[in-house]
């Protein structure tokens, strides 16, 4: 009996030793649901850790970001997802190389990843090589063509073909698509900047409008439609686009709204309405370079030598290297019939234009005329068309002085 007893004692010895063999077993369920657990804890806590890295890359805190998200794919290296991360972050901060390099990766564990090629394209752009960048978008499309998200692969390779110069290639990528992206802003506006730069400007407006009742009253698209109303010369419908504009915006519309504007009543022949348009615009933008320019000429043309004289000592103030300040004082002397003193502001204006703006010339050659020294008139017109052979005035200038006819032009 002892002896039976220590045989069933020595059996259960053994059970209990195989039973603990098999629990500490590296093939054992126990431990495979360990490892599982430990895994999934590990992923949960990394898309924690990417969580917070976006959040953080999205607020420009590009370090912090950095560092979560170098967590993340040290507890997930077989995904793809840190590697986005990391190499939006380095996009980002304009660490090219080691963007294409984590795209790279990236592609290495998915190839099918569209956001990869999409942003190799970007790293491609900037470093100016636009073939392959164009490769790129187009691979991102091709991979998800049918995906909302997708619309933003083909804008990127249609604007690329824009940088290009191919405008018509870019035109012919997009509208066959169109029909998918009836409702996509982007689209129309893209299409309609082709348009412009074809100069369809019937086809942008089409466009452009279209964009604009989708995405509501854009800053941008409205820009665009309307400086492609003022191009088809449908100046009505460019202030009636430029009032809605206002509308919206009240105390902070943009002050290209007032230069448009102004340029539209100036094409329709209204340079007193031009003149209004002017002085909203500088009441909001008093540096404004260009509408200070624009303004004189405006002035000129209605014969408000007052406000012209105001334009020509903002001018000489705010941009001395320029010609307009000094013609513009030039041309107010000739007025006043003081010829002495508008040879001496167009000599200086012709001085500081030199080959860059003809005007100057010009006008300096009506002023000896006036002044009845022909010879200097007649050598400042040469002068012009050395420049310029096609400038129809001074050529009909030199030839009425040539030929002693000055009276008969107007």
């Amino acid at each position: 009996m002892i002896h039976v007893n220590k045989i069933l004692c020595l059996v259960g010895l053994i059970g209990i030793l195989g039973l603990s063999s098999c629990a500490s077993s590296p093939n054992s369920t126990g431990m495979k649901n360990r490892i599982d657990s430990k895994n999934r804890v590990e992923a949960h806590k990394s898309k924690l850790e990417l969580e917070q890295a976006y959040r953080a890359y999205t607020t420009g805190q590009f370090d912090k970001a950095m560092k979560l998200a170098q967590q993340a794919l040290i507890r997930i290296p077989g995904e793809p997802a840190p590697y986005m991360m990391l190499a939006r972050i380095c996009l980002e901060t304009g660490q090219l190389e080691s963007c294409d390099r984590l795209l790279g990766e990236a592609l290495k564990i998915s190839e099918e990843n569209p956001d990869a090629h999409y942003l190799r394209g970007v790293v491609y752009q900037r470093w100016s090589r636009d073939e392959q960048a164009l490769d790129s978008y187009l691979t991102a499309w091709n991979k998800d063509p049918n995906s909302v998200q997708s619309v933003h692969y083909l804008l990127a390779a249609a604007e690329t073909l824009m940088d290009m110069g191919k405008l018509e290639r870019a035109r012919d990528l997009l509208l066959p698509k169109l029909g998918y992206f009836e409702n996509s802003a982007a689209m129309h506006h893209l299409l309609g900047t082709v348009a412009v730069l074809l100069e369809d400007h019937e086809v942008a407006i089409r466009h452009l409008n279209q964009a604009s009742l989708i995405g509501g009253l854009d800053e941008i698209i409205v820009a665009d439609l309307a400086r492609a109303e003022i191009a088809s010369g449908r100046f009505r419908d460019c202030l009636k686009t430029l009032g809605k504009l206002e509308m919206e915006m009240g105390a902070k519309t943009p002050t290209w709204v007032y230069q448009l504007r102004a340029r539209c009543y100036h094409e329709m022949g209204s340079p007193r309405d031009a003149r209004t348009a002017y002085v909203e615009l500088l009441r909001k933008d008093p540096d404004d370079l260009s509408a200070w320019i624009e303004y004189g000429a405006t002035v000129h043309q209605i014969g408000d030598m007052d406000r012209l004289n105001t334009c020509a000592d903002r001018l000489i103030t705010l941009a001395p290297g320029r010609c307009e300040g000094y013609l513009y004082k030039g041309l107010i002397a000739i007025e006043l019939e003081n010829y002495a003193s508008a040879k001496q502001w167009l000599t200086k204006a012709k001085d500081v234009a030199q080959e860059q703006n003809l005007i100057p010339l010009l006008t300096l050659a009506e002023v000896e005329i006036r002044r009845g020294d022909y010879g200097a008139a007649f050598r400042l017109c040469q002068q012009v068309l050395l420049h310029d052979p096609q400038d129809v005035h001074a050529q009909s200038l030199a030839d009425a002085i040539a030929t002693g006819s000055l009276g008969d032009m107007p």
